[in-house]
């Protein structure tokens, strides 16, 4: 029971924290404006690249909450789950790797997707 309630803390604090961050970080996406689906994936893709993932995941968000018919959106679910595994938060990768194959079980990156969550629990073993 312990480890759970310390799971659950950690999890909630790392929400906690991302959201917090993304907040500090608004200069990333200028309010009143709406930037095309495109755009933001680009500048998204571009932080990814610079390892900057938490405004990565802060214009990946935001693409998928202002354009939610956007072909983008499964790359982008993907994209958010590559960011959180590259900072080596694996448990919330994989949370994220399940939400996109759920929500998208018929795209060719599900196997990626799959790969990634034995990936982490390869490492959880270790």
């Amino acid at each position: 029971m312990t480890i759970r309630r310390t799971i659950a803390a950690a999890v909630t604090t790392g929400v906690l924290f991302t959201a917090f961050l993304a907040f500090s970080n608004a200069q990333v996406a200028t309010p009143n404006v709406k930037h095309s689906d495109k755009v933001l994936f680009g500048r998204a893709m571009t932080a990814m690249q610079k390892s900057e993932y938490v405004a990565a995941r802060s214009l990946l968000e935001t693409l998928i909450k202002s354009h939610p018919d956007s072909d983008y959106v499964p790359r982008a679910k993907l994209s958010i789950a590559d960011a959180w595994y590259a900072e080596g938060a694996f448990k919330q990768a994989e949370v994220e790797y399940r939400d996109f194959i759920t929500f998208f079980p018929d795209r060719p990156e599900v196997a990626q997707a799959q790969l990634k969550i034995d990936s982490i629990h390869k490492k959880a073993k270790s």
